[in-house]
């Protein structure tokens, strides 16, 4: 351990202060082992990922991620930024946020001593991103009903005390009733499709909103990326639909289909936003691709 420098990045406000308090918990143990180690916090939207390129020039080859999705989000645009150092760095997450998405798809312990031991004994593996233009991701690409979800959540407009998958849940039923069909044309290794979508999640990893498991045949490291597509249905089967998303039980809908691709073109009657990892991502027109090995990440042994 001596050998590697560390930085960890933490979003002070994440989690209600649970992440300042589990970063100084991991630097002290880090400082305790003989380790060198910077904590870094944020104080607003891109200094997670602007200190993680600092990081990096400085010499840093294990960044931590102490927050959020949103957190985790810019730490592995800074490093992917940095593509000449991308293959000595490794990235670790000490998760304080809302859903901790790509914590459950690596099967990180939420507890905060178990997750400062599972770094201190860690291990790395290589999983992959997603990609649209310069800007990566680690689990899902959303569009359609499912962003719009995303933009009522990250607006703040659900009750305070609901938090994770209860939030998303919540904002889900509200969007539902006011929700348009948008017009997409997609293509992939699947062919091409053409008409209204309710929507389209592209999935790196198997779940997110912390529980919802959108795509759950999903792997991070197998090549590939998960597409669910979900048709029209009526607000009845989808309010039914909704629950089903927790164990994978939609994928049996007659209106959801599930595909398989390297790369997806999407095109859009109207400008449409993407989100993933919790963050706007693009607009369309848009190409998503997957980089295979993408991310050297830490994992306990």
């Amino acid at each position: 351990m001596p050998e590697d420098s560390w930085t960890v990045i933490a979003n002070p406000v994440a989690g209600r202060g649970k992440a300042a308090k589990r970063a100084k918990l991991l630097t002290k143990a880090l400082e305790d082992s003989g380790a060198e180690a910077t904590l870094s916090m944020t104080g607003g939207r891109g200094d997670a990922e602007r200190l993680t390129k600092e990081a990096l020039d400085a010499g840093a080859t294990r960044v931590v991620a102490c927050g959020g999705d949103g957190t985790v989000h810019e730490v592995v645009n800074g490093i992917m930024a940095s593509a000449e150092k991308v293959g000595d760095v490794a990235m670790g997450i000490l998760s304080a946020g809302r859903c901790n998405d790509l914590c459950y798809a690596l099967g990180l312990p939420g507890k905060p001593d178990a997750g400062v031991q599972g770094l201190l004994n860690s291990q790395v593996r290589s999983i992959d991103l997603g990609r649209v233009g310069d800007r990566y991701f680690s689990t899902i690409a959303t569009l359609g009903f499912d962003s719009e979800v995303s933009e009522y959540v990250a607006s703040g407009r659900h009750p305070s005390f609901l938090r994770g998958a209860t939030a998303y849940l919540y904002a889900a039923v509200v969007t539902l009733f006011q929700f348009r069909h948008p017009q997409l044309t997609l293509r992939g290794d699947f062919g091409e499709f053409n008409g209204p979508l309710f929507l389209v999640a592209t999935g790196n990893t198997d779940r997110y909103g912390g529980r919802m498991r959108i795509a759950p045949a999903a792997s991070l490291d197998d090549g590939e990326l998960d597409i669910c597509l979900v048709r029209p249905a009526s607000k009845l089967d989808i309010l039914r639909m909704l629950p089903r998303t927790f164990n994978g039980g939609h994928v049996g809908h007659p209106a959801v289909s599930m595909e398989r691709t390297r790369r997806l073109e999407i095109e859009s009657e109207q400008t449409l936003w993407l989100w993933a990892d919790g963050e706007r991502l693009a607009q369309t027109p848009a190409t998503i691709e997957v980089v295979p090995g993408a991310l050297r990440v830490m994992v306990p042994r």
